[in-house]
């Protein structure tokens, strides 16, 4: 009786480890919270990629808010910060296959041989249990290749990472700049219609006395329509770019309306922008990196392309216990030990190495001509993202000059009107000028700051 409670536990023990997969992905729902720590932590550990100083150039707490805000709870963040995690258990797989096998089994037979042959019949059982190793000689470095490939593909998902935090900053930042730049066009344009309604009524008033005819009340209302035309579309704009903004921070659109936002008027383009940068800040922006990665590890597919012409060599060995009787099994002189080298070479394949060893030359040459086409066009962005932000400051300078002057303007003609010398309807109109220089300016101080943005993303966030 003893002996079979020792096989169950032996077949018990040889039950539990064959389930360790299976006891993992059944795991208790601490180790689960476990699980959504560790990628929250993984996120976390990113705050290098926000690069906390340049948005503080900006000196709003609200956009600095928001960015720290999407870096813990964007899905395309956390999709990509599994896809790194899912690399590293990959990249630890391939590790894991440098090292030996090792099998722990048992075996149990039991044959008789049949009475039609010219032996004696006999009944015999068999018990076994074997420890196998296998191991397969990485003469040629193949499997060391195959684990460097892999952290090739860690370092691609890790630089995908980085460049979506940078891309998805700088949406939320333009978002967000287009939300305070609508907000005052929106006040600006509300004022433009009460203009053009003081206009109307009095063009309407001086028709009466004769001072007008009906072709500039008709002018009047045309103007006015058009204006609250132009209100009703920023009106639109103002929702569509807050719902945007909200889908961005991972907020409900319901609360689009009521989100968080400061004045444009408050906020500045950050000071002492660099006008060129060195060849070795641009070539660490992520798509870079990413490209000379894949051209790394397409070379390391051409290496294992040519290893796939050497044979396979490999090592097995087996320790264990065989007996016909298990009362016997575990004695020494029931011990067997074995081993043995095995050497395996491919003589005809149908030319299948030879076009996968051409196949992945090509896909070498392929990467080799994106990453010179990813260099070039990373400095033709860097230097268009500087050519449009100095022309649009210099333009952003020349409508405030331009507001300042229609300001001075406007004021000489108040004075003309307090003397008697024009009508209050001329000043409405000129009233309305400054607000619609005012919209302009408004309008090209945004420019800026989206051109700074896209400076940003140009240099891979380095700013």
């Amino acid at each position: 009786m003893k002996k079979y409670n020792l096989l169950a536990a032996i077949l018990l023990a040889i039950f539990l480890m064959t389930n360790i997969a299976y006891s993992a992905d059944s795991a208790k729902p601490e180790q689960k919270q476990n699980k959504k720590q560790e990628l929250k932590a993984k996120i976390s550990d990113k705050n290098e990629y926000i690069n906390q100083d340049w948005w503080s150039r900006f000196k709003d707490p609200v956009l600095s808010g928001y960015i720290n805000k999407s870096s813990n709870s964007n899905y395309d963040l956390k999709i990509a910060s599994l896809k790194v995690l899912e690399a590293q258990a990959l990249a630890r797989e391939s590790l894991g296959k440098e090292f030996p096998l090792l099998n722990l089994g048992s075996d149990f037979s039991r044959n008789k041989t049949s009475d039609n042959v010219q032996v004696a019949s006999s009944t015999q059982s068999s018990y076994l249990f074997p420890l196998n190793v296998n191991y397969e000689l990485d003469l040629w470095r193949k499997n060391r290749d195959k684990t460097i490939q892999k952290g090739k593909d860690l370092e691609i998902a890790n630089f995908d990472e980085k460049a979506l935090f940078i891309s998805l900053n700088s949406s939320i930042a333009s978002a967000y700049f287009n939300v305070i730049n609508i907000d005052k066009q929106l006040e600006l344009q509300k004022k433009i219609v009460s203009i053009r309604k003081e206009i109307l009524n009095l063009t309407k008033e001086n028709y009466k006395y004769g001072l007008s005819n009906s072709t500039e009340v008709t002018l009047a209302e045309k103007s006015l329509t058009e204006a609250e035309s132009a209100l009703s579309d920023i009106g639109k704009y103002q929702v569509i770019f807050l719902n945007q903004l909200a889908a961005l921070t991972s907020d409900t659109v319901d609360n689009s309306l009521s989100l968080e936002r400061t004045s444009i008027d408050n906020i500045e383009l950050p000071e002492n922008l660099p006008e060129n940068f060195k060849n070795e800040v641009i070539q660490k922006r992520p798509d870079i990196l990413k490209a000379e990665a894949e051209l790394q590890k397409s070379r390391i597919d051409v290496s294992l392309a040519k290893k796939d012409f050497l044979p396979d060599i490999t090592l097995t060995g087996q320790f264990g216990f065989n007996s016909n009787t298990f009362s016997k099994s575990f004695n020494w002189d029931s011990y067997v030990l074995s081993g043995g080298v095995g050497l395996l070479e491919t003589v005809f394949s149908g030319g299948q190495r030879r076009y996968r060893l051409k196949a992945e030359k090509y896909q070498y040459e392929q990467m080799l001509q994106r990453y010179q086409k990813t260099i070039l066009t990373s400095f033709q962005e860097v230097n268009d993202s500087l050519a449009m932000l100095k022309f649009d400051t210099q333009k952003d300078i020349n409508n405030l000059n331009r507001i300042d002057h229609e300001k001075d303007n406007l004021y000489s003609i108040n004075i003309k009107y307090e003397n008697g010398a024009i009508s209050y309807l001329d000043t409405l109109q000129y009233k309305e000028r400054v607000l619609t220089l005012e919209k302009e300016q408004t309008q090209s101080k945004t420019d800026c700051f989206i051109d700074s943005l896209s400076l940003y993303k140009a240099v891979g966030g380095s700013l």
